[in-house]
């Protein structure tokens, strides 16, 4: 079975872990400054700024300190970035988050930073209030800079350096101007990727010799994958780009024995997977994907022929390619190396099928999944529902808890 989920499961990533119009992941490889890092993501730099935080300016005071607390925070770990611009200078604007826990309050609450709400339309309203509640928490406990009389806040330092005259103190200052371009970086940025064009539907596949998988279209490594996830007009893309909150109803693919509930307004995806029998047959893989919030859904099944492995051997090699075609999508994806252990494993056993559920904490993308297969005529029937989340949701138990299967298949 894992010649079959290998190439289903690295489709699958590349779509889920590329997934937002505006987000992407990516290790920070140099903090530019106290607000401003840069992530390798598809095999290149990107250059990103902290939305709505302004830090000292390097030459100002506490520019040196708020500088090696943010390489403190985040330097060579993952990151997650929800962008919403292009700063003056190239680079991208955007909200960063490490382990769900957000880089830019941390920094605000630290001390070390200011809240900038020049650019607060951009968050949310639940993020500013937390952004200006650390900021005041830090202010009244007088952390960092606040422990100065009179910090001079970046723009106004800024401002003042340009007119060359000295700054006014500026610690009640609320409205802050522009903020001028720190330096321009010779690193390319995501305005490249922004503009890429080129991309292809994820169902279409190139020809190969005979015998072997088809080699999809998108996997192609003759030229860089465009991140057709930057694209909003992507009209593919368009179920990973809506992170609203989504209509549950009840799932059950025609002919199938699976059923669950999921949100509505998802992709579905068939693809075509050739037999290693010589024969030039295939399978059809159905993937129907679906976000909702910070979380994407996925139901996967799959009727093959049986070689007469048990069933528990069957579900451990799926789950095998599962974990393998996460590490290959999520690094051809430009994350980095993917490190992830199974924990709580559960058997479930339902209707005749051999089942087990699965639970991926501490995966670099957190995640739960659902197996069950049964052989029946010599055909193996697999079922797969997988959730991964940037943040943890109480309907990722609800999708699990409801992904189930019965006795007997729905007419088609």
């Amino acid at each position: 079975m894992t010649r079959y989920f290998v190439p289903a499961f690295l489709l699958l990533t590349l779509l889920c872990f590329n997934a937002s119009a505006a987000t992407l992941f990516g290790r920070v490889v140099e903090v530019n400054d106290g607000d401003v890092i840069t992530v390798f993501n598809l095999n290149r730099p990107v250059r990103i700024r902290l939305l709505a935080v302004d830090a000292p300016e390097r030459d100002q005071v506490f520019g040196d300190v708020a500088k090696k607390h943010l390489s403190e925070l985040v330097y060579d770990k993952l990151v997650l970035v929800e962008y919403s611009g292009i700063a003056a200078d190239g680079s991208l604007v955007g909200r960063v988050t490490l382990n769900s826990v957000d880089v830019g309050a941390q920094m605000i609450r630290d001390g070390v930073a200011w809240f900038d709400t020049n650019n607060q339309d951009r968050l949310s309203a639940s993020d500013r209030e937390v952004y200006q509640q650390s900021e005041l928490a830090a202010r009244n406990e007088k952390r960092g800079l606040w422990k100065g009389e009179n910090p001079i806040a970046p723009w106004e330092f800024a401002k003042a350096k340009a007119q060359h005259r000295e700054p006014a103190a500026s610690v009640n200052a609320v409205t802050p101007a522009a903020k001028a371009p720190k330096r321009t970086e010779s690193e390319l940025t995501n305005l490249t990727l922004i503009t890429a064009r080129g991309a292809t539907s994820p169902a279409t596949a190139v020809s190969s010799p005979s015998g072997s998988s088809p080699t999809p279209a998108w996997a192609s490594t003759s030229t860089p994958r465009s991140e057709a996830w930057a694209r909003p007009a992507d009209p593919e893309m368009a179920w990973a780009t809506d992170t609203s909150a989504k209509e549950w109803r009840p799932f059950k693919p025609a002919g199938e024995n699976l059923s669950a509930e999921m949100p509505a307004g998802g992709k579905s995806v068939k693809l075509p997977l050739p037999l290693d029998d010589g024969s030039g047959r295939t399978v059809d893989l159905h993937v129907y994907m679906v976000r909702d919030g910070y979380a994407i859904y996925s139901a996967l099944w799959l009727t093959a022929p049986s070689s007469g492995e048990t069933d528990r051997t069957a579900i451990d090699q799926a789950v095998g390619g599962f974990l393998k075609g996460m590490s290959l999508g999520y690094e051809k994806g430009g994350g980095g190396q993917f490190a992830c252990e199974l924990e709580g494993e559960r058997k479930l056993p339902i209707a005749g099928y051999t089942g087990g559920e699965y639970d991926l904490p501490s995966c670099t993308i957190p995640g739960k999944l659902r197996v069950f297969t049964k052989v029946i005529g010599g055909q193996r029937q697999m079922y797969i529902g997988a959730a991964f989340y940037w943040r943890s949701e109480p309907n990722i138990s609800r999708f699990l808890n409801s992904f189930t299967v019965s006795t007997a298949r729905t007419s088609r």
